[in-house]
């Protein structure tokens, strides 16, 4: 299987994964009982980090520019962020702040049963958003950043 058929395979799951998680986390707000919620939560949690790993395993194979921060090298985000259309970038700062929020209510608020998959679902927008921007719009472009962070002409990489 070619790098880029990996690619959309994770995309896809990505993508799934963010929309099965927005469904169950908008559930959790409606009267109805959720049977089988948490596990369905857990499953999600689960195919989360199989697109965070193969995000993360893929940035250091490509050799993704990084910068050193207090003595340890870390990804230079914001040339990948250049990469996403600006709009997205500004939704998914609102989905952080979302995050944050969904999770300061959660703890402080949620004494009942949907409060954990609330909690845990609102988790899951940030996880599986972050991996589908990255294989929508960051993996099929990454050669266009050289290994300083700057972006280089799409002629010099190929």
């Amino acid at each position: 299987m070619s790098d880029r058929q990996t690619g959309r395979i994770l995309l896809a799951l990505a993508t799934a994964g963010f929309i099965l998680s927005a469904l169950l986390h908008l559930a959790t707000f409606t009267p109805y009982s959720l049977p089988g919620a948490e596990v369905v939560a857990l499953a999600l949690f689960a195919g989360a980090f199989v697109t965070l790993v193969a995000m993360i395993a893929r940035l250091r194979r490509a050799g993704a520019p990084t910068r050193a921060w207090r003595g340890v090298e870390v990804y230079q985000w914001r040339a990948l962020a250049a990469l996403v259309p600006a709009p997205l970038r500004v939704a998914t700062a609102g989905v952080a702040l979302y995050t944050l929020m969904n999770f300061i209510l959660s703890i402080l608020l949620g004494e009942d049963r949907p409060a954990g998959v609330r909690l845990l679902t609102g988790h899951l927008l940030l996880f599986y958003l972050l991996p589908l921007l990255y294989f929508r719009f960051v993996d099929p472009r990454r050669a266009e950043i050289g290994p300083d962070g700057d972006r280089r002409d799409r002629q010099d990489s190929q």
